[in-house]
């Protein structure tokens, strides 16, 4: 009898413990198939889902370019968000209306893209819009087309690989779908999704909560001219895989001055073309300070150009760090002290000076220096870098600009 219990209960042991095996299965397999999840479609949140609570930074957002950096066209009505003139005979423009499935910016200049299976393609013209002409796009200089990595034909040059990780918010290079259209609440602090399940406790990136060069690196993701590391993605114009809070220099290689004129900057390391922000700003004593892009910029939006926090044409922007009094006072009584300018002038805007216009974007100069320093005529002289003085003063020469220059120091 006692035999027969214990035989009983040995098979009952055996029998528990299968039942035990299949239930951590069970549940290891739930956990599994829960992961992707996390990870994959519903990582991201999208951006309507933060105005439930953060109803003021989205509506403020909403009034920025950065939510209308891909539209898809509308080409009648009052809605009607077409900038280009269609009905212009001009020779730059190779392509008709009806081509047009998606447009690209609208400050600068207008592109636009053709759907051909399941992928954009940017078409062979863009339109300037402060010029209001037609002008030929096709990219010659970034690192992509001069290597010869995509051919010069416009249709064999997807925007999955060149364009959509910094138009879209959490693309997927495998299925060609963002997460989201244009640059959003993610793009910034993340992926949200479990951020909204837990109802705001938590998983989610406050870039004012990283350091200088991480929370920088936020905005250099997509204004810092460069290219991927050798791999998977080295044919990509983007960072891929980069999420806020980590690391972007394991996703990019920063694009650094020559010491001779480059498509990025010029010889001396100013900016050469739009977009290139980062590279110029990391150069600057004001970068190393710890300062970072949304010290002087607001991404939430504001009435100012380029969404800065103070106006800088009227030199607020500056003055607060800058002014009498100020912990980096660069006057004591009168700001002309510094600029040798009337203070109603274009020369004593702190801007003009110490960020002019240096760079191409659909035209030249439209682009501004983001290192913060004084240009010198010098640079114009040696390299052909625009410099501050001779952006207002048109009708002199590097030489003058230098001379008066040089006499203000020795005064």
């Amino acid at each position: 009898m006692r035999k027969s219990i214990l035989q009983f209960m040995k098979k009952k042991g055996v029998l528990i413990n299968a039942i035990l095996v299949l239930i951590l299965a069970l549940v290891f397999l739930a956990h599994s198939y829960d992961k992707p999840q996390k990870e994959g479609i519903k990582e991201y949140a999208g951006s309507e889902s933060c105005a439930v609570c953060h109803e003021e930074h989205y509506q403020g957002w909403k009034t920025t370019l950065h939510s209308k950096m891909e539209q898809e066209a509308i080409k009648e009505g009052p809605n009607k968000n077409i900038l280009g003139d269609f009905s212009s005979k001009d020779f730059h423009l190779p392509f008709t209306l009806e081509d047009v499935d998606m447009l690209v910016g609208s400050r600068f200049k207008q592109r636009y893209a053709k759907k051909i299976g399941d992928d954009y393609y940017m078409l062979p013209a863009q339109w300037n819009v402060e010029t209001k002409e037609w002008v030929t796009y096709q990219p010659k200089n970034d690192w992509w087309a001069r290597e010869g990595v995509y051919p010069k034909e416009w249709n064999k040059r997807p925007t999955s690989k060149l364009c959509e990780g910094c138009h879209t918010t959490g693309f997927n290079t495998k299925t060609k779908i963002p997460a989201e259209r244009n640059i959003t609440c993610e793009s910034c602090h993340g992926p949200g999704s479990l951020h909204v399940e837990e109802e705001g406790k938590g998983h989610i990136i406050n870039p004012a909560n990283l350091n200088h060069e991480r929370g920088n690196m936020i905005c250099f993701q997509c204004h810092m001219s460069g290219r991927p590391p050798k791999g998977e993605f080295e044919n990509y114009a983007w960072p891929v895989g980069y999420k806020p809070e980590e690391d972007l220099k394991k996703y990019w290689v920063y694009a650094k001055p020559t010491g001779e004129n480059a498509y990025e900057m010029w010889a001396d390391g100013y900016a050469h073309k739009n977009r290139v922000q980062g590279n110029t700003f990391i150069q600057s004593k004001m970068y190393r300070k710890g300062l970072r892009c949304f010290t002087c910029h607001d991404t939430h939006g504001s009435r100012y150009t380029s969404f800065t926090v103070k106006s800088g044409e009227n030199n607020s922007l500056c003055l607060p760090c800058h002014g009498d009094n100020a912990l980096y006072a660069v006057f004591k009584n009168d700001l002309s002290e510094h600029t040798h300018h009337e203070l109603n002038n274009l020369g004593s805007r702190c801007i003009e000076c110490h960020m002019p216009k240096t760079g191409k974007n659909a035209m030249k100069w439209d682009a501004r220096d983001h290192s913060f320093t004084f240009i010198s005529p010098l640079a114009t002289i040696r390299n052909g870098t625009p410099n501050g003085c001779n952006n207002c003063h048109k009708d002199k020469s590097p030489e003058w600009a230098l001379k008066e220059v040089i006499e203000w120091k020795f005064e």
